[in-house]
């Protein structure tokens, strides 16, 4: 009977069946096709336990550990445990410290210096690392000598940096809490082992005993817990940026971020000045060389409208370029390349394409306007672009008046065009964002800017600026 049966497997939702387990790499039953079956009770998401085999593959192991550790008491208990590895290692430093300083009479003891500190500095980042997942401390970075330009710079602030010397005192703080922690480990096991096998246990005694091991279980837990909180206190102060450093990075951010503003606005004006003013050239020197029957072609007016169209293009892919350039210099690190910006000298420039493009436009200049400021300007400049370029968008091609007067210490910039005519070649509207930019540029020089229509039907865009305002 056992053995008509030996070669049959019983049905897979039997509870009496056993599990088929294929060998190593076999793929399945040869005989069936099947693929192969998991094991009964195996858990599919469970990580390999393979050891790593590389350097960055056991940080990512070691990183994976502290993370699951970090809330409540896992992390401040893997903190504390820590506490002695790294006050041995802080120890090691500072007799590295200490060594090299007397190793200068033999001529490298500066070497050691400086190799001693960039690992101190290099070591601060890990253990800023470590509080910050185990003890959920939020230490802002410092200075980043890496960054710096040049080895002399970097030599430099690593000697001059008040980061450096933080550092050095925290790994000062290190050694005093390794040892903290060191003693009260000892003594805690120290009375707990008196107290279990020192004392003198009878039916009187036990239950006091037991209550002072208890006591003294929780009164060591209670130091280590107390000599944590106290590193998560001072790691910030001595591992991150100083009050003064961050109001610095504040204040460095905040003029990054105001010119990368300043680019932006600066390369909607000139793009969306360009293709407006392509666009109406293009219209232009279509209908000149398909002109209606009778009508003789213009191909000389034809060519001065593409000649502007190949001028306005490598004006806005320049303007473009530039952009690009500046915020990858500031991306790396480094102070971008100086560039001109546009000025009243300008404007006939800027205005000569849209005229022959089909746009009446006149500039009308009043006052002594040649030692104005050049950030008023540029932003005079950005007005009489915003605003011809508006004119097109909206009005099609009217007479237009451009006027740049000056008045004591204010310079007063206005584009103002008639009622709008034929608005068949007109592009499409603009987002607003044009105006909007002006305005704030104009605020912050002082100026005012308003944008409203006239009685006869145009409109008039209007900016007062303070020479003042140049700053």
């Amino acid at each position: 009977m056992a053995g008509s049966l030996s070669g049959v497997r019983p049905p897979a939702d039997h509870p009496a069946a056993p599990t088929w387990v294929p060998r190593a790499g076999e793929g399945g039953s040869a005989r069936t096709g099947e693929p192969p079956r998991p094991v009964v009770g195996q858990d599919q998401s469970v990580p390999s336990t393979t050891f790593p085999h590389s350097g960055p593959e056991l940080a990512t192991r070691v990183r994976e550990l502290l993370i699951a550790a970090r809330p409540g008491w896992p992390g401040r208990a893997i903190y504390a445990l820590a506490s002695v590895p790294v006050g041995v290692l802080s120890l090691a430093l500072y007799f590295a410290l200490f060594g090299s300083v007397f190793a200068v009479i033999y001529g490298v003891g500066l070497l050691l210096i400086l190799l001693v500190l960039a690992m101190i500095r290099g070591f601060a980042g890990v253990e800023r690392q470590l509080a910050g997942i185990l003890l959920g401390v939020d230490i802002p970075v410092g200075e980043r000598i890496r960054h710096q330009p040049g080895v002399i710079r970097r030599v430099r602030r690593l000697v001059q940096s008040a980061g450096t010397w933080r550092a050095v005192g925290w790994f000062g703080a290190r050694v005093l809490m390794g040892a903290a922690t060191v003693t009260t480990w000892f003594f805690g096991a120290l009375g707990f082992a008196y107290l279990g096998w020192g004392a003198d246990w009878n039916a009187l005694t036990a239950l006091p005993l037991l209550a002072l091991m208890v006591g003294d279980v929780v009164l060591t837990l209670v130091v280590l817990e107390l000599l944590v909180r106290l590193a998560a206190s001072v790691a910030p102060r001595l591992l991150g940026a100083s009050p003064e450093q961050q109001i610095a990075a504040l204040q460095h951010s905040g003029r990054r971020l105001a010119d990368r503003n300043r680019l932006a606005r600066d390369l909607h004006d000139t793009i969306g000045h360009a293709l407006t003013a392509s666009l109406l050239q293009a219209t232009a020197a279509r209908r000149t060389l398909t002109p209606p029957e009778g009508t003789p072609l213009q191909p000389d007016f034809a060519r001065q409208a593409l000649q502007h169209i190949e001028t306005n293009t490598r004006t806005a892919l320049a303007e473009l370029d530039r952009v690009l350039t500046v915020l990858r210099a500031e991306d790396d690190g480094r102070d971008p390349a100086p560039f001109a910006a546009p000025s009243l000298a300008d404007l006939e420039e800027l205005l000569s394409g849209l005229r022959d493009g089909g746009l009446p436009v006149a500039l009308v200049l009043d006052g002594d306007v040649d030692d104005v400021p050049l950030g008023v300007q540029e932003l005079a400049y950005r007005v009489v672009q915003e605003g011809t370029t508006n004119v097109l968008r909206h009005a099609g091609t009217p007479l237009t008046v451009a006027q740049v007067a000056r008045s004591g210490d204010t310079l007063v910039v206005r584009v103002c065009n008639e009622r709008a005519s034929s608005l068949e070649s007109r592009p499409g509207p603009g987002g607003g964002r044009g105006l909007a930019g002006l305005r704030e540029r104009a605020a912050a020089a002082g100026g005012t800017l308003s944008a409203e229509p006239t009685p006869s039907g145009g409109f008039e865009l209007c900016a007062t600026l303070p020479l003042a305002g140049a700053a």
